[in-house]
């Protein structure tokens, strides 16, 4: 089968064409990361209505934190003000105990 392609060389740009453009979209697909926060709340959750927490991806421009409401809803926050420190360790030492 080689020998075939070597002697077509249409046939042999074609595939390489072909699995060079599948490579350029299995990396496009890994490149950024999938949520960054671009806005931040601005007024204090309640930390019994927080389910969760994330930390946003370093490759973000922004450090954030989302945080996983019970209603489903998912609220960004600024990971340097108290409050969202407050709820962050109450979170951990849920998980811990």
């Amino acid at each position: 089968m080689m020998m075939m392609m070597m002697k077509n060389p249409m046939t042999l740009m074609t595939c390489t064409l072909l699995f060079s453009s599948l490579a350029v979209v299995a990396y496009q697909g890994s490149f950024g990361p999938n949520a960054c926060c671009f806005d931040f709340i601005s007024t204090r959750l309640r930390k019994d209505k927080v389910v969760s927490y994330k930390l946003t991806d370093e490759r973000c421009s922004m450090e954030g934190v989302f945080f996983t409401m019970k209603n489903g809803a998912k609220i960004c926050a600024d990971p340097s003000l108290p409050w969202v420190k407050f709820i962050i360790k109450a979170k951990q030492r849920l998980q811990t105990d």
